[in-house]
């Protein structure tokens, strides 16, 4: 099964990637690490408009599809801002696909992660690009679950996974 994070940047995708991939073993795939520097130009000059994401979300099909000869079971973090490439995954994938939107109720954290990140470690995505993508977000339609990355997250999403029947070893 694939478990795919999906929310704005800064909404604590990555962070449950990881949570998931340390306390279960499950592989982390962190899909927006492969953005190419006409994605992240067209970011900061506010261009996200004119870009063509399709070929870049067959780059991250492909590269599930090789994580599933790996693994059957993986964890995937990305954006997708769009319903049309979330669509596009969970058809390629369906039914061994299961979609977690994380949210994050706290924008002011949100905004302080991303501007921490992007401080101690270059990461391109600000609150400034933050708050210009927003208005690209669409609402999900496809079949997903809701987390909202709050303290008690990680019981939240140990118990989706046990739900799922992954990661039954998880213990506090």
């Amino acid at each position: 099964m694939i478990v795919f994070l999906f929310g704005t940047w800064g909404s604590g995708k990555t962070y449950l990637g990881e949570l998931i991939q340390r306390e279960c073993g499950l592989l982390h795939m962190e899909a927006d690490i492969q953005f190419d520097n006409q994605m992240l130009n067209a970011l900061h000059a506010r261009n996200y408009h004119q870009l063509d994401l399709t070929k870049y979300y067959q780059r991250v099909v492909h590269d599930m599809f090789n994580f599933q000869r790996t693994a059957n079971d993986f964890i995937v973090s990305q954006g997708i801002y769009h319903e049309h490439y979330r669509k596009m995954i969970f058809d390629v994938f369906e039914p061994d696909i299961r979609f977690v939107w994380v949210k994050s109720e706290d924008l002011e954290l949100h905004k302080e992660r991303l501007n921490r990140r992007a401080e101690q470690y270059g990461n391109p995505i600000t609150a400034d690009v933050y708050d210009y993508m927003l208005s690209y977000w669409e609402a999900p339609q496809i079949p997903h679950v809701q987390l909202v990355n709050a303290p008690n997250v990680g019981e939240e999403i140990k118990s989706l996974l046990h739900h799922w029947g992954l990661c039954l070893g998880w213990d506090d």
